[in-house]
């Protein structure tokens, strides 16, 4: 009798442990599917890189943004380090390639408004490239330049909660401007020099996705120039972008 009841107890446990076994297995086999199909999915985030300027400036003005009576030039020729030669609109490409290949290998998906340098591209037709694309982040890829040779350290830029073009994006702008800009100064080591709010930026304001302009730092300043100009910096560069990217995302912005 004692036997009989022993016997049902094992029987009954045998089959709990495993059903409780095949259902685990199934959980984790449908997640391992899961992850592994990701990068490839349509829900992969997608993000527009705009390596600043080009060797080809296109002329004329246009409005500052959507409706504005203001005019700006479509664009400018941009700097030119004061030790390495090169010119801005050579590095932001190349970074912007570097950056492109770090961003695809982490899942994401990216356009770039450019990929030479001959092409003559206004400022909306960069941000209208983002839009196009319905892109999850805009990040615009540039270096600053100053009449002090001493100035250095990198910044975004992003519009203003009072945006007259687009308000609705300020908090995303930002938040995408705070987290890029953090991770870059924190892997590169360079000065944080904070990030400025403006409405005065044409790319930034005929956007109608979050945006952010990034200064990667001072090609007037020798040291940050040939900094730049290097391939191990480079790197540097490429996964502070990066890691920023990341942290916006981190908190499920999709």
């Amino acid at each position: 009798m004692i036997f009989r009841r022993t016997t049902g107890s094992f029987l009954r446990r045998l089959i709990i442990f495993c059903l409780t076994v095949m259902l685990l297995g199934c959980s984790v086999l449908g997640s391992a599917v899961c992850v592994q199909a990701a990068p490839d999915s349509e829900s992969r985030a997608v993000i527009v890189l705009d390596p600043g300027h080009t060797a080809v400036m296109s002329g004329g003005t246009e409005p500052v943004g959507p409706g504005s009576k203001e005019m700006k030039a479509k664009d400018t020729s941009g700097t030119r380090g004061v030790s390495s030669g090169m010119r801005e609109y050579e590095l932001t490409l190349l970074i912007c390639f570097k950056l492109t290949n770090e961003l695809r290998r982490r899942g994401y998906k990216v356009v770039l408004t450019r990929d030479r340098h001959d092409l003559s591209l206004s400022c909306i037709e960069r941000a209208q490239i983002a839009n196009n694309a319905q892109a999850d982040a805009f990040i615009r890829v540039h270096a600053d330049g100053s009449e002090s040779r001493s100035a250095r350290g990198a910044m975004t830029i992003c519009t203003t909660s009072r945006s007259p073009y687009c308000p609705q994006l300020y908090p995303e702008s930002r938040r995408l401007s705070d987290c890029v800009l953090g991770s870059y100064c924190s892997v590169t080591g360079a000065k944080n020099r904070g990030v400025w709010e403006t409405d005065t930026m044409t790319g930034n304001n005929w956007a109608m996705v979050p945006t952010t302009l990034i200064e990667m730092g001072f090609m007037t300043n020798p040291e940050e120039d040939l900094l730049m100009a290097s391939e191990d910096y480079q790197e540097l560069i490429v996964q502070g972008i990066a890691d920023g990217i990341d942290a916006f995302f981190a908190a499920g912005v999709l």
